[in-house]
């Protein structure tokens, strides 16, 4: 296995791809021109707070203060030649990246030939899941992993030691976690139920 980390994409690309447009498609949207969109993607030019902003509502989307993730990397255990990556509690990704259909070559081994892995179907996201604690990179993690989707597999994963009994940790933390005071959820005997809706659309 490859242990690839791609680059992470600024909130202006994750944006623009999570709607589905093209450069020169959102730039004229944001009132920017193609080349100067393309550097702030690139990182090689960087835009003020109030040119972001314009640019991702362009593209149907807010700029949002979320809980920062943190990362630890721990030592490749014994029979294993790469270190693993845990993150020090869980997020969520849009229903669309959660469920979609992805090429990952890092899954292919010996006796598999599969190239394509359907995140829709929960056989196939728990190996996808599996393989991503066990080998996956911060970039990896935060592309492909749900939190939710984590805690509803996670008694059925073979994850090894001892990445289980650091994902266990954090898994824990989120069960456990108290509930804002200001959330509003479903209590017994109403009639309407309202849940809070939170979306973590950049991990930093």
């Amino acid at each position: 296995m490859t242990n690839w980390r791609p680059q992470p994409r600024t909130v202006i690309e994750e944006a623009r791809l999570a709607s589905g447009l093209g450069q020169a498609e959102l730039a004229a949207l944001a009132g920017t021109s193609q080349p100067t969109l393309s550097a702030y993607e690139r990182g090689k030019k960087s835009p003020g707070l109030t040119v972001a902003e314009r640019i991702v509502n362009a593209a149907g989307w807010n700029i949002a203060l979320q809980p920062r993730v943190r990362f630890t990397e721990y030592p490749a255990p014994p029979g294993f030649r790469f270190p693993f990556t845990v993150p020090d509690r869980l997020w969520r990704l849009e229903a669309p990246a959660c469920f979609r259909t992805i090429k990952f070559f890092d899954l292919i081994d010996d006796d598999n030939d599969k190239f394509w892995w359907d995140l829709s179907d929960r056989a196939e996201r728990r190996l996808v899941y599996e393989r991503l604690l066990t080998y996956g990179s911060e970039a990896y993690l935060v592309i492909y992993l749900d939190g939710a989707l984590l805690i509803d597999l996670w008694n059925e994963m073979d994850v090894p030691e001892p990445m289980r009994t650091h994902w266990q940790r954090v898994i824990d933390k989120s069960l456990n976690a108290p509930i804002s005071p200001d959330a509003e959820y479903y209590r017994p005997g109403e009639s309407t139920r309202r849940t809070p809706l939170e979306t973590v659309r950049q991990v930093d």
